[in-house]
């Protein structure tokens, strides 16, 4: 694989019709919100089917349920969702998504907690 996207997360996502555009955005390291936090901006928009964007999501919300049974992501009353660093990867036979060992995960990404991006 050559061509990566990072992003910070999803801003926004329109659906007209029978297409869905999802806007993924990264936190900007010179803009900021009034309140002092980086600003979410626009990097990159995936533009796909109802259908595939339905099957985009299941595999979103396995991908969690399987973070969720490993103790990577907890959630306490009034908090949103924390996850402790875990890389994924896709095997590449059935596109599933299984938990890197800490040996195949780049150095930045081993150990330590990822906080969510937006408040």
């Amino acid at each position: 694989m050559d061509d990566q996207i990072f992003s910070d997360g999803i801003g926004t996502i329109t659906v007209i019709g029978a297409t869905v555009r999802l806007d993924f955005v990264a936190l900007s390291p010179t803009e900021r919100e009034p309140n002092g936090q980086p600003k979410a901006v626009f990097k990159q928009r995936i533009v796909m089917g109802v259908d595939g964007f339905l099957r985009s999501a299941s595999k979103v919300q396995e991908a969690v349920q399987a973070l969720s049974k490993m103790g990577a992501v907890t959630q306490g009353p009034g908090m949103s969702a924390v996850a402790t660093a875990m890389p994924m990867k896709a095997d590449e036979q059935t596109n599933d998504v299984a938990p890197m060992r800490n040996a195949e995960a780049p150095a930045a990404q081993r150990g330590g907690a990822m906080k969510p991006p937006f408040p």
